[in-house]
């Protein structure tokens, strides 16, 4: 795989782990898109839940709302989403994205769009005090806009696979972005 590679996730404990391949860092402070990658932001306010029943994205609704980003959209990924492109994913409006069916078969992951990079980072830390078991989280990106979202859900779930078992060897770990594919 060509580019860079990253992966923040939470574990079923709860824990943030950060892990890295070859990361670019989420700067914090800065006022772009995760990894430098786009100037401003990129794409809609929104997330992408794959892999969510309607529970947990009621749970993460009402910790938005909680947290002051009620203006970011929710989207569950359906099964017919998924040979679409994660753009026209994140450009799908659902009047009540708890109320739709999720795409089977996919590891529990959110999909950021439209935030910089401290702004990823509060919502990654919210995540991991609700204390509701593990996810993946990834980042639409000019690299990835355009990708499949099956295929990039799989990359991702990968990536994620090969990065915990480089944690549990203790190679390192470290937050970034995965320009990529868009994993964070």
């Amino acid at each position: 795989m060509d580019g860079c590679s990253h992966i923040v996730s939470v574990n079923a404990r709860g824990e943030l782990t950060r892990m890295r391949a070859e990361f670019a860092e989420i700067d914090a402070d800065a006022e772009t898109a995760p990894g430098g990658v786009a100037e401003g932001r990129f794409g809609p306010d929104a997330i992408l839940l794959a892999g969510f029943d309607a529970d947990g994205t009621n749970q993460w609704r009402k910790q938005l709302d909680d947290a002051g980003a009620d203006m970011v959209r929710l989207v569950t990924a359906t099964a017919d989403m998924m040979t679409g492109t994660l753009g026209e994913a994140l450009e799908t409006v659902q009047a009540d994205a708890a109320a739709v069916e999720t795409a089977p078969d996919i590891p529990r992951m959110m999909f950021f769009s439209g935030m910089v990079g401290g702004e990823i980072m509060q919502l990654v830390d919210l995540w991991s005090q609700m204390d509701v078991g593990g996810c993946i989280f990834a980042c639409a990106v000019p690299n990835n806009w355009d990708g499949r979202l099956d295929e990039l859900c799989v990359e991702i779930a990968d990536d994620h696979v090969m990065m915990m078992e480089r944690e549990a060897a203790g190679a390192g770990s470290c937050l970034g972005v995965l320009e990529e594919t868009g994993t964070i």
